[in-house]
């Protein structure tokens, strides 16, 4: 498998890309990246709902994105929520987006739901086999955005079409 996929060279940049942020601004920028990503299938339309009624403290984000090659992902986050001069703020703590090929197998999958919640797991799959053919634990400055997952999804969808 590509040894591009790893993503253990992040280096810790000036912030926490997964750090706090306004729920207006995260919803967004959700919104737009699903929107504007050249590998989601705008045909199909996405399930991602924000379920804001477990508690006031926690905003659940979960629901599918439809991609080209039979791509579907899902996405299951868990979002603390906090208030700051009057405003709602959300930062991320619990994550995993899992992907398969529909009518073939799983393809990607991470995730940060073991025992200790700062090891972020990533596992590339042979969609035909279920094999693991490439995996990593990950600290959480090198765990991926939304849209970064979707980037690797595009590219592991061309390299199985290669």
């Amino acid at each position: 498998m590509d040894a591009s996929l790893s993503r253990a060279s992040v280096a810790r940049g000036e912030g926490d890309p997964h750090d706090w942020n306004s729920y207006d601004h995260y919803r967004t920028i959700h919104e737009i990246r699903i929107e504007q990503h050249p590998f989601v299938d705008q045909e199909r339309p996405n399930t991602v709902i924000f379920d804001e009624t477990e508690a006031d403290d926690l905003i659940t984000q979960r629901g599918q994105v439809y991609c080209f090659r039979g791509v579907i992902l899902e996405v299951e986050k868990r979002l603390r929520v906090s208030y700051a001069s009057g405003q709602r703020r959300v930062r991320g703590f619990s994550y995993r987006y899992v992907a398969w090929i529909e009518n073939v197998g799983p393809l990607l999958r991470y995730h940060n739901l073991h025992e200790n919640p700062d090891e972020y797991h990533h596992r590339v799959l042979d969609p035909h086999t279920e094999d693991t053919i490439f995996y990593e634990m990950l600290h959480r400055h090198q765990f991926p955005t939304f849209s970064e997952v979707l980037d690797e999804l595009e590219i592991l969808a061309g390299i199985l079409d290669g």
